[in-house]
């Protein structure tokens, strides 16, 4: 029986080319690396699968030093001679060692490890990615780029200069004249392109409504993503009771069961997707059913990744029908994506045909580039 022999952790910097500031505060910019922590787990015989993911604490509890340490000792002990092709054994032993209680139980964490052991499978197996998910609905992926929170002439030109980008993310930060202002700049600059509010949770109820009623003229707005607290899944229904567009929720919304509450409160129209925050591809797959059995749209969204857990992305993404385009930020934000074979013309991504992630990291640059992670 193949088994599997190492599990290597690489907490690894990754530079930024610009600024990205979003309503709970900075990400990074280029004096400022991303703090990414790439997996690699090999077999005895030698296939090699590979995962990513990005430690954003401003956005979630998780850190590079518990990503790592959580992945050195809690996990890879556990797949360690396991068959890599079991994956509900796998799956099984890694949440009941990782409880899910108040949260989904350090689901960065398990999210870069179930990347590179579906990239594993998918190498044993000799099929791309999306295969594992019954086979990609469709070849390329259009992509939105989040516009980081700055002056509306800034935001209005860079957006200008990420043409022929269709779609934008604007963040905003719980000013609702300020606001308007940005996203009137964004929209004069490409009034063509659809248009999703973000406030990563910066607003009140009133707060976000006031801004929703100064805009409601700009047809190109499509949605706003979590104006509340993720805790205020009330106040998240009352802004969706008034709104005359969609409200997505994001940062309230980690797991499926999630969603049901969710559904059950009738506080949202939209769910955003992310893979990191759901603990993995399968587990993020799980959120998609329920919400199109109850009439949820998705959206698909990241972390600003690199190319691994970007193509990962992909790869899930191009399984389903999003609303919009998916806003994977690596292209945009990221000095490299640390992996060779990705393919981007106009902002649109082509979804990969070989074998697991169909892409190769960078292995040099990831290992040339460690973090200083603190012993646990």
């Amino acid at each position: 029986m193949r088994k599997i022999a190492h599990v290597d952790v690489y907490p690894t910097a990754v530079g930024m080319k610009d600024v990205f500031n979003i309503g709970t505060g900075f990400v990074g910019d280029t004096g400022a690396a991303g703090d990414h922590v790439f997996v690699k787990i090999t077999t005895d015989d030698g296939y090699v699968g590979w995962g990513e993911q990005r430690a954003l604490p401003s956005w979630s509890y998780e850190t590079t030093e518990s990503i790592t340490t959580t992945i050195q000792h809690h996990i890879a002990p556990l797949l360690l001679g396991q068959d890599p092709l079991n994956h509900n054994a796998i799956h099984d032993a890694i949440y009941n060692a990782l409880k899910p209680a108040v949260s989904n139980g350090h689901p960065f964490a398990k999210a870069a490890v179930d990347i590179a052991l579906h990239d594993l499978r998918g190498h044993i197996l000799d099929v791309p990615l999306h295969t594992l998910f019954g086979g990609k609905r469709h070849d390329t992926l259009p992509l939105a780029y989040a516009l980081s929170i700055d002056t509306p002439e800034i935001m209005g030109l860079k957006a200008k200069a990420l043409a022929p980008c269709s779609c934008f993310k604007v963040k905003v930060a719980g000013n609702p004249a300020a606001d308007e202002e940005r996203l009137r700049a964004v929209h004069e600059a490409m009034p063509d392109a659809q248009l999703w509010i973000d406030a990563n949770q910066s607003y009140t109820p009133t707060n976000a409504l006031e801004l929703l009623k100064r805009v409601e003229d700009i047809r190109k707005i499509y949605c706003m993503e979590q104006p509340v607290a993720s805790q205020d899944w009330f106040g998240m229904k009352r802004v969706r009771e008034d709104a005359q567009i969609p409200i997505a929720i994001d940062e309230g919304c980690f797991t499926y069961f999630d969603l049901a509450k969710v559904v059950r409160l009738a506080c949202a129209d939209a769910v955003v997707l992310k893979v990191c925050k759901s603990g993995g591809l399968a587990e993020c797959l799980k959120s998609t059913h329920v919400a199109e059995a109850n009439s949820i749209e998705l959206l698909g969204s990241g972390l600003t990744e690199a190319g691994i857990g970007f193509i990962a992305s992909v790869h899930l993404f191009a399984t389903l029908d999003l609303v919009l385009p998916a806003e994977l930020n690596a292209p945009a934000f990221l000095e490299t994506m640390a992996v060779r074979g990705v393919e981007i013309h106009d902002h649109v991504v082509t979804v990969p045909d070989k074998a697991g992630l169909g892409v190769v990291p960078d292995e040099d640059y990831i290992k040339a580039n460690p973090l200083k992670v603190s012993a646990s």
